[in-house]
């Protein structure tokens, strides 16, 4: 709720700017590295209080809490589930864990599907999941039944 308040805000507007064209925020006369700079610290601060947290649960830090598979997926869920949204790298989330862990039982081959997995929705849907249920929402919301 924190940052969709953030982002619906004059702050997050001109975030949205410097996402969308920063040469015409520039313009506006808006210092582009010093938001810049802060949403950098902002998004540094809840990885930071993630991986605390994450070390608080395991009851332990090391190299295996952070093999490739772990520190690929929130990366791998924003694409998939449709960058530039919250609620994207959530849907990316809630597909990529539970295939993460069906996959589990194969070993080794595990990491070949799921980056078969990955490569499949990169090109099919390069827009993500969000995106397309949301386009196809809005195309079939706007149909009307003929008599």
């Amino acid at each position: 709720f924190g940052f969709r308040r953030m982002l619906s805000s004059d702050y997050g507007l001109v975030l949205k700017g410097i996402n969308d064209n920063d040469r015409s925020v520039i313009n506006a006369g808006i210092n582009i590295y010093w938001f810049k700079a802060q949403a950098l610290f902002i998004s540094s601060a809840v990885g930071a209080f993630c991986g605390a947290y994450m070390t608080h649960v395991y009851m332990f830090v090391g190299m295996p809490v952070f093999a490739l598979d772990y520190s690929i997926l929130p990366i791998a869920a924003a694409v998939v589930g449709g960058p530039g949204t919250l609620a994207g790298a959530t849907l990316g989330a809630c597909i990529l864990v539970p295939m993460s862990e069906l996959l589990r039982g194969i070993g080794g081959l595990r990491i070949v599907i799921y980056g078969l997995a990955l490569v499949v929705f990169i090109v099919a849907l390069p827009e993500g999941i969000f995106h397309y249920v949301q386009r196809k929402y809005h195309q079939f919301e706007r149909w009307v039944e003929v008599e």
